[in-house]
């Protein structure tokens, strides 16, 4: 039995606020007015890891989850989507030092981060408009080619890790009531489709939209 089981998780990367007139009747009249709504420009689109990597790494998955939940709800909900990824990386560094794993002036060298955060990477999809529709690239080159920023990514990557430490670790019959709680939460989906399956459901692009990103999350 595999992990992932076909719910895979679609993110939004970049986001653009575009307004459109809406007229309605009001009191026999039509009334036209501006309604603002978050279109979704760019997506993330992330196939959960494999028996073997889950079992590789289940460890600082688990350790990653409690850290995220052991200060509370108000914490794991206002923080966690936010800081996942490091907190990951901080439970790796922990790990990779108990297992000895140090240079020899006495440096913890987590391999164990890079491996996993690699992994996330390698299984992770850029959807973006490109000059002839919707392209699907890897995440490296979406970022050299200048379609997302490294900071884009490293939001991407927690919610990716936020939403892992979850899924992963749920009960088989809890896991398509984990990916569906933890991807809401997010502000993603879930779908059993592959990534040019997902891309025909979304509207037909005649030309390149434009990719003007929302302010940050993360404080500066």
């Amino acid at each position: 039995m595999k992990v992932d089981e076909r719910r895979n998780l679609v993110l939004p990367v970049v986001t653009e606020r575009v307004v459109r007139k809406v007229t309605q009747e009001v009191e026999g009249k039509p009334v036209t007015k501006d309604v603002a709504e978050e279109v979704v420009r760019i997506h993330a689109f992330h196939v959960p890891i494999s028996r073997a990597i889950f079992e590789q790494h289940y460890r600082v998955l688990a350790s990653t989850k409690a850290a995220l939940q052991g200060k509370g709800t108000a914490y794991l909900v206002s923080a966690g989507p936010r800081i996942a990824a490091l907190t990951l990386k901080d439970e790796c560094r922990k790990e990779a030092a108990a297992l000895g794993m140090v240079d020899e002036q006495g440096n913890v060298q987590d391999e164990i981060s890079e491996a996993l955060f690699a992994e996330f990477k390698r299984l992770t999809t850029i959807l973006c408009p490109g000059p002839h529709g919707w392209d699907q690239i890897p995440v490296g080159t979406a970022i050299s080619s200048g379609k997302i920023d490294a900071e884009d990514w490293e939001e991407a990557l927690a919610g990716i890790v936020f939403f892992t430490s979850h899924y992963a670790l749920a009960r088989k019959a809890d896991r398509a009531s984990a990916a569906k709680g933890t991807a809401e939460f997010l502000g993603a989906s879930i779908t059993s489709s592959t990534p040019t399956e997902f891309l025909a459901s979304l509207p037909t692009l005649t030309q390149a939209a434009p990719t003007t990103k929302t302010p940050s999350s993360i404080p500066s």
